[in-house]
């Protein structure tokens, strides 16, 4: 090898020895594009579906154009269920139910009252309220919209989980069928916190811990009498230890787990 050569390549190997190290990519840069299942987290988060406590009775008044004005009642349920009843103040006194199911946009912020007969079926979900909107999904405006808003009621103080016997209706989504001589499970709550009851063949006494819509059950002592068919007294008692939130209107009383469908219904009858 010539001399030059070599004194060349000696030339080039100090340059790169002395050149600036390569750089990492620095940790708070996002080198890739946001997942699918990002994108998802991003936009439910914090919206009304999953942050407000909007099961519950809505109350309101709202413009009519030929009467005085119409008494409406909207009650959402956690199964999204809802139970919608209208009276048409100054006309027929007599009030129109529905009910049904809805649903919610896609930003968790609106919901649609599927099923639905003649009326709005458009609600924005804000905190504490229901504002019904236009039929493209717009805010009403002008001197009445104050008036297309529909208020939460307070459910425990108007009604009252103490003072009846709650029976039971319905089990995991399946009518509780009638006996004779009856053997329908019930409960009853005391205004000191705790709650007693017959489960289909023992009694069973406990306590409870209600507070706005959350309620859940401590572990449960029963009598210990033999049962010739103990799997619904097994199932009532598993599953009422298991909720933790419950729905109360004029339709009876709910227990729910989440979110989800209810998993028990019970009807108000006379201690």
């Amino acid at each position: 090898m010539s001399k030059p050569l070599i004194l060349s390549l000696t030339a080039w190997l100090v340059l790169a020895a002395c050149g600036p190290a390569p750089t990492e990519p620095s940790a708070s840069i996002k080198t890739a594009a946001p997942t699918e299942t990002e994108m998802k987290a991003i936009a439910n988060s914090h919206n009304s579906a999953n942050s407000l406590d909007w099961a519950g009775e809505y109350k309101g008044v709202v413009p009519c154009a030929d009467c005085e004005g119409i008494e409406t009642s909207l009650t959402l349920n956690m199964d999204n269920s809802y139970q919608l009843s209208t009276t048409y103040l100054g006309k027929d006194a007599s009030p129109f139910k529905q009910q049904g199911r809805f649903e919610w946009d896609a930003k968790g912020s609106v919901i649609r009252l599927l099923d639905q007969q003649d009326g709005p079926v458009l609600y924005k979900v804000v905190e504490n309220q229901l504002i019904q909107l236009d039929m493209e999904g717009q805010l009403i405006t002008g001197d009445l919209a104050e008036n297309y808003k529909l208020k939460k009621q307070d459910s425990v103080a108007e009604h009252k989980l103490t003072g009846v016997r709650w029976k039971l209706t319905e089990l995991m989504g399946q009518a509780v069928p009638a006996t004779e001589p009856d053997m329908t499970p019930y409960l009853q709550f005391g205004e000191d916190g705790r709650v007693s009851g017959f489960a289909g063949c023992n009694q069973f006494t406990g306590a409870y811990e209600a507070e706005g819509l959350r309620l859940s059950f401590k572990p449960m002592a029963t009598t210990q009498k033999a049962c010739l068919n103990g799997s619904v007294e097994d199932q009532f008692i598993a599953t009422i230890q298991g909720i933790d939130n419950y729905s109360l209107n004029e339709s009876g009383l709910a227990f729910y787990k989440a979110r989800t469908a209810a998993l028990l219904r019970f009807t108000a009858v006379q201690p």
